[in-house]
């Protein structure tokens, strides 16, 4: 055995792959220790020690049988050279001291013999050894793996023919470096490649051109990229984690290229700038939502999510905004695609169409996973370890032949100086003495039992003197002599040790280390003169926790313990990642509240994500899995698809309507193809032989599985009965303020807070009550220039019955009006001199703060086409934006800033240069009056005369 381990031992020293090799240090270094020891017995003893340990050897009978055993020793071949020793310490005392050594060894339950440590069974020998670079660098480990294999393989070879059973078994942490790499390699392969046939699947079946949905990844990696280079302007350095965990949160943003190009991609010739208009309208909600959410982290205290809220946002903004500047340019004008059956839009609108059926299936199952929805955490970082049979089974031989060696508390002590270094550790050693549980000093090895403090060292003498009594020491004198002649010893063999017991100020000479002693001791100097710094290992007893040790002695030195500080690094990240998921849903929650101003519909878009939330924890708790450090880091990413999917269904449904309208069913698609792709990728995961991404797959697998089923089944009867339910309009005795509120109560906040603001702030419905008449009871009205169609919604509520046709050239504003406007009437997208069709002549028209829109010539035509639709005696009402009297510089650049956005000329002119032109349209001018508050602004009504005739303008009222 011993010569199987002096091969191995020379064979890692002969490869450079080691620092150290063995236990030469350690065993070298025992013969010089002992007479140290024996030199120093005076300074190296505490009152409790020689109380406790040396009184029972000074019993009677005990100097006898001691000095018999010595006899016996000195006449076998290990009592060769022992003599002086056993002269100068004849009771044994620095046994005492120097079993303490022993518990430097890797194991208690084992022997040292010719240099080697062999277990207590005589069958195994220990081979300890440091690598030259950390275990946990892969590169290094195969190297370590390669050479070990070789050697194992070359050694039993070698012993096999002397006939000798010979087995070598490594382990260490290359081992599960090692194996984490290969199996980690080895499970994203398999995901790549079943990702990749899974997503060329979904291409096939959502993409009348397959090719083109491949681009959907390109804004996630340009944001990335993006927002790597911004963020290494803004601050010094990036955590590994937050580039790692930032850009599977900036993947998010790939719903919004799918949905780009489904738009694109179509049987019919498509738009790039309407096709990023669509998309822009129904995602910049989702996005500003989830950059609030984690730009919210910024303000936390916590560097790492400060980080991370900077990195997301950024990359989330980036891809967003490429999504609308770099797609448009590349794909301006795309021809029609070849027609074909696509499956997954039918997939998506059959699942979206379950309505009530699906809906209560949700509720059952949320119903049940809410009874057993009780989290269990688990936040062990070595759980996150995957280890290969061999290597577990390697582990376990080890521990069944030395037990669990591994399991040590590491203590650092620095200092300036050698001599303040042992001054601390007689600090540590004190502070251990004061425990009330003794046995952590039967399981400690501390450097200050052997070089004790200058400090420590005269304590101890002085309990030396005082135990050392002249009584005592002619006791012991006497029972030495008498028991040397008897074993056949001189009768002054002894008078060495005498002289100790006497006179013990020499063992004061020298209180420092020798260097020879700090390779066994761990002591370590910086080079030039640098910082001391000594390690040592410890062994706890049984009972003992390393967090009690840890609270005890933290003070007095540096404590490394293994399990503690994985069990706190684990407690740190799922508090980290809790405290991330808690910010991130608090600020969803007050986004949502301030985008929608509307708690039902916040409640509603939050509605997939809290079943999502419940479903998945009550099936991880009927799985028997608790919650994880994986999953907790992936249930922020979980939160952010789940809102994701949310706001597209909802800001589609505000948007259009209706769940049938075409372009809703190509924002289901895009929400389903992106979670379907999402679920392949990690339900291959879940599969996956490594436990970091099994876990990772299963939580995220059933996250966004749960969210798409409480998008598809549970949202839609929600939408349905919120946004298509009858409207219910107040009494006609209430205000004819809330009935108009009424009709924009479903749509977009900006509509909606539009269409408030204007009627509490805007004089032109009192005013437009006052001035507007009609001959008869209206059927008919005209609104050129509609816009959002708020004096359109006014006028059919001021006049009940009447129907109103409007034209606006804003494709937006003419969505909206339609939608506030229902069954009164219907506004046509277009742009004056152009007008809408009308059943029959119109009874009166209006022209409200547009007609400086128009160029003469546009304006003449304008009302000529109002003079044929009219019915005779009809009004024409317009509200005039006059030009200022001295345009200030303010006023002129505010219109150059307008007319640049608007892409609009402004054509000011003055009241009475509009009164001409409508004389001669064939109008006739009844009256104008002041409008709004700061006299900016006039009132002209004129009626259509019939037959057209010259008139004069009359003159108005002056005001």
């Amino acid at each position: 055995l011993v010569a199987c381990g002096r091969a191995v031992t020379e064979a890692l020293a002969d490869s450079g792959l080691f620092k150290s090799v063995g236990m030469a240090d350690f065993a070298g270094s025992l013969p010089t220790m002992m007479h140290v020891v024996v030199n120093r017995l005076p300074q190296l003893f505490t009152a409790e020690m020689l109380a406790e340990q040396v009184t029972p050897r000074l019993a009677p009978g005990a100097i006898e049988k001691r000095l018999t055993a010595m006899r016996e020793k000195l006449l076998q071949m290990d009592g060769v050279g022992q003599a002086a020793v056993l002269a100068a310490d004849p009771l044994g005392l620095k046994d005492i001291i120097l079993a303490k050594l022993y518990l430097l060894a890797p194991t208690r339950e084992a022997a040292i013999y010719k240099g080697q440590l062999i277990s207590g069974d005589g069958r195994h020998l220990l081979v300890t050894a440091v690598p030259t670079e950390s275990g946990t660098d892969t590169h290094f480990a195969r190297q370590l793996s390669q050479f070990l294999n070789q050697l194992t393989s070359r050694l039993t070879d070698r012993f096999a023919a002397q006939g000798i059973d010979f087995t070598l078994t490594p382990v260490g942490a290359y081992r599960a470096a090692l194996d984490n790499e290969t199996l980690v390699r080895t499970d994203v392969q398999k995901a790549i490649i079943f990702t990749s046939l899974g997503l060329a699947l979904l291409l096939a079946a959502a993409f009348p051109r397959p090719q083109f949905g491949l681009l959907a990844l390109l804004p996630a990696v340009v944001g990335t990229l993006l927002a790597f280079f911004v963020f290494a302007l803004l601050r010094p350095s990036i955590s590994a984690m937050v580039l790692g965990f930032g850009g599977a949160i900036i993947s998010i943003t790939v719903d919004h290229g799918i949905a780009y190009l489904l738009f694109l991609d179509r049987s019919q010739p498509s738009n790039g700038r309407q096709a990023s208009k669509e998309v822009w309208a129904v995602g910049l909600l989702a996005v500003l939502t989830t950059m609030g959410a984690f730009g919210a982290l910024m303000l936390s205290d916590f560097p790492v999510l400060q980080q991370l809220g900077l990195f997301t946002a950024l990359g989330i903004c980036f891809s967003f905004l490429f999504v609308h500047t770099v797609f448009p340019r590349i794909f301006p004008f795309l021809a029609a695609a070849p027609s074909r059956r696509l499956i997954l839009p039918q997939v998506a609108d059959r699942l979206f169409s379950t309505r009530v059926a699906g809906a209560l299936v949700a509720l059952f199952l949320f119903a049940g996973m809410l009874t057993v929805a009780r989290p269990d955490f688990n936040v062990n970082l070595s759980a996150m370890n995957t280890l290969s049979p061999e290597t577990r089974a390697a582990e376990a031989h080890l521990a069944d032949a030395w037990g669990n060696i591994f399991s040590k508390v590491f203590v650092m002590t620095e200092a300036g100086s050698l001599a303040e270094l042992q001054n601390k550790n007689d600090q540590l050693l004190s502070a251990m003495e004061r425990e009330s549980d003794t046995r952590l000093l039967d399981h400690t090895f501390c450097s200050s039992m052997l070089f004790p403090g200058h400090g420590r060292s005269r304590e101890n003498l002085s309990a030396w003197h005082a135990f050392w009594n002249p009584e005592r020491i002619a006791s012991v004198a006497a029972s030495l002599t008498s028991a040397a002649v008897e074993n056949g010893f001189k009768p002054d063999a002894f008078d060495a040790f005498r002289q100790h017991l006497e006179h013990p100020e020499g063992a004061m000479l020298e209180t420092g280390i020798a260097p020879a002693f700090f390779p066994v001791l761990g002591i370590t100097r910086e080079a030039g003169a640098g910082q001391w710094r000594q390690f040592t290992s410890l062994t706890l007893p049984p009972d003992d926790t390393e967090e009690g040790f840890y609270r005890s002695f933290n003070h007095v030195s540096r404590i490394f313990a293994p399990n503690l500080f994985s069990e706190r690094l684990g407690q740190l990240m799922a508090h980290t990642f809790l405290r991330l998921l808690v910010i991130v849903g608090a600020t969803v929650v007050v986004l949502l509240l301030i985008f929608f101003l509307d708690i039902k519909l916040t409640l509603i878009t939050l509605s997939p994500v809290v079943f999502a939330m419940v479903c998945t924890l009550g099936t991880l708790h009927l799985m028997g899995r608790p919650v994880d450090i994986p999953g907790l880091i992936l249930s922020v990413v979980v939160l952010g698809m789940g809102i994701d999917y949310a706001l597209f269904m909802v800001r589609s449904y505000q948007r259009y309507g209706d769940a049938r309208h075409p372009s809703f069913s190509l924002i289901r698609s895009a929400v389903f193809m992106t979670a379907a792709s999402t679920l392949i990728g990690f339900g291959v995961l879940a599969g996956a032989e490594h436990v970091l991404l099994q876990s990772a797959g299963i939580v995220s697998f059933l996250g966004i599985a749960y969210s798409v089923v409480g998008v598809f089944l549970l949202l839609p009867p929600l939408l349905k009965r919120y946004f298509e339910a009858p409207r219910q309009l107040p009494s006609r005795g209430m205000d004819t303020h809330a009935r108009v509120m009424q009709r924009y109560r479903r749509l977009e906040t900006h509509a909606r807070e539009f269409a408030r603001f204007k009627m509490r702030l805007d004089s032109l419905f009192r005013e437009l009550a006052e001035g507007a008449h009609f001959s008869g009871v209206p059927r008919i009205l005209v609104d050129v220039g509609t816009g959002y169609g708020v004096p359109a919604c006014w006028l059919v509520e001021r006049f009940p019955g009447v129907r109103l046709f409007g034209i606006e050239p804003d494709a937006d504003r003419v969505r909206v009006a339609n939608r506030a406007l229902g069954a009164g009437g219907r506004v046509t997208r277009g742009a004056a001199p152009d007008l809408p069709q009308l059943p029959s002549p119109a009874d009166g028209a209006f022209m409200l703060d547009m007609h400086h829109y128009l160029s003469d010539e546009h304006l003449a035509l304008t009302f000529k086409g109002l003079h044929d639709v009219m019915a005779p005696g009809a009004p024409l009402v317009l509200r005039c934006v006059l030009p200022p009297p001295t345009p200030g510089r303010f006023k002129k650049w505010a219109d150059r800033i307008q007319r640049r956005i608007r892409r609009v000329m402004i054509y000011h002119r003055p009241v009475q240069a509009i009164q001409a032109a409508l004389v001669q349209s064939g109008f006739a001018i009844q009256d104008t009056a002041p409008a709004g508050r700061n006299g900016d602004m006039r009132w002209v009504r004129a009626v259509k005369t019939d037959p057209i005739a010259s008139h004069a303008p009359e003159q108005g009222d002056g005001r």
